[in-house]
């Protein structure tokens, strides 16, 4: 499941995150989960992207997720976006190349941390995988009632739950994200997966998606590639394509899966994710040499 690293944030908290590949070299794709989900459902890419030369693949735990502390809280939107750029920073030293990445939820974070870093020069391209900018109606409502049942029987009792309890749940089923029997299976009996979160957490999540609509048309020309499954049940693809298409430089694929495209085909995903890095490293001036 990769090698476990982790990075100090300025409150002290660590952002834990799975590295497959050289510590150092010429390229690392960075990933970024969904809202359930966790660094080590990125395992499939890590395996196969982190067997090329010289190129490696970092999954990271959002703060609350995952191996990191107080799972199910974000305390705020704003800590959730530069602990990711603060990463970036630190993994720019060890690698030419830095290709940040999201998969659904963590697609929007991706956005807005690209829209912060874009004049850093640290980052090199925005990838994005069934990109959660705008989620289909069935997602949408079955969250809302989701958040409203919970907050509703919070004010009948007349608690006042501490901030880092995580007491509402998340509609997700294990088949929106896939029908392939051992992937299935993966999910339902992952101990890490979020199954509650906090009420900030919601926030987070709500003003994050905001943001990320706001902020994409800051990254200007980064080059960006967008990678739609053909059979999601959770993301409006053809919604998301409208408003991607607005970039001067998106170049879209779409793959016969379900949301969970890095479960469903590994093989094509991390093809199609080399040959957009590798097209940039084709383009870069390479020094010259001197003559004898």
């Amino acid at each position: 499941m990769g090698d476990v690293r982790s990075l100090e944030q300025p409150d002290g908290y660590l952002t834990h995150y799975r590295l497959w590949g050289p510590p150092t070299g010429e390229d690392v794709v960075v990933m970024l989960h969904g809202g359930m989900s966790h660094s080590g459902w990125q395992a499939p890419l890590g395996i196969r992207i982190g067997q090329l030369p010289a190129t490696a693949f970092v999954a990271v735990d959002l703060r609350g997720s995952g191996l990191n502390a107080q799972r199910g809280h974000i305390p705020s939107a704003d800590l959730a976006v530069t602990d990711i750029s603060r990463l970036l920073r630190h993994l720019k030293a060890d690698y030419r190349r830095v290709h940040l990445a999201g998969w659904c939820f963590g697609a929007q974070v991706a956005t807005v941390a690209a829209a912060d870093l874009v004049n850093e020069h640290v980052i090199a391209d925005l990838i994005m995988v069934a990109p959660g900018f705008f989620f289909s109606e069935r997602y949408n409502d079955v969250l809302d009632r989701s958040v409203d049942s919970a907050l509703a029987v919070v004010e009948e009792l007349g608690l006042t739950p501490e901030p880092t309890r995580a007491y509402i749940s998340i509609p997700l089923r294990s088949s929106d994200f896939t029908d392939r029997p051992y992937w299935l299976e993966f999910i339902d009996n992952d101990p890490l997966r979020l199954v509650r979160v906090t009420a900030g957490t919601i926030d987070a999540w709500g003003e994050i998606a905001v943001r990320s609509e706001k902020e994409f048309r800051r990254i200007g020309r980064l080059p960006t590639l967008a990678i739609f499954g053909k059979r999601d049940k959770l993301v409006d693809n053809d919604r998301v394509r409208t408003f991607l298409g607005n970039h001067p430089d998106v170049r879209v694929h779409e793959l016969d899966t379900g949301h969970a495209i890095h479960f469903d085909d590994a093989d094509r995903l991390s093809g199609l994710i080399t040959a957009f890095i590798g097209r940039g490293a084709a383009a870069e001036p390479r020094p010259t040499q001197p003559r004898a």
